[in-house]
């Protein structure tokens, strides 16, 4: 089996003026989901991202957000195995924050680096 991040994007305007309480409501539909991946031998892990971080580059390291002028941004990942990329991208539909039309998630592969532990 290959490994997937299931990278979350979000709406950061709508997502922003949430209530941590509210933004988080959806945990508990969240984790059944991964229980199911958990089940099937398909989940690795993932977690939530904060909204708030840092832009870093070679001359500056920008603070007022990691999503600089954005729209839509990373609130969360997680990472996966399965057979091939249309796989990731049934399991990543299944995400109840897909099924809900709160967010989209982008499947992409894992790059093996040999000589490195790949877990």
């Amino acid at each position: 089996m290959e490994k997937f991040m299931l990278i979350v994007r979000e709406d950061l305007d709508r997502i922003g003026k949430l209530t941590d309480e509210e933004r988080f409501s959806n945990i508990p539909m969240m984790l059944k989901w991964v229980d199911s991946l958990i089940e099937s031998g398909n989940y690795i892990k993932g977690e939530p991202l904060l909204i708030k971080g840092r832009f870093v580059s070679k001359d500056q390291i920008l603070s007022d957000g990691p999503f600089i002028e954005a729209h839509e941004g990373i609130s969360g990942y997680d990472l996966i195995r399965a057979e091939n990329i249309e796989q990731a991208a049934a399991i990543a539909q299944t995400c109840p924050l897909v099924q809900r039309g709160l967010a989209v998630r982008e499947v992409r592969p894992v790059a093996t680096v040999h000589g490195v532990n790949n877990e």
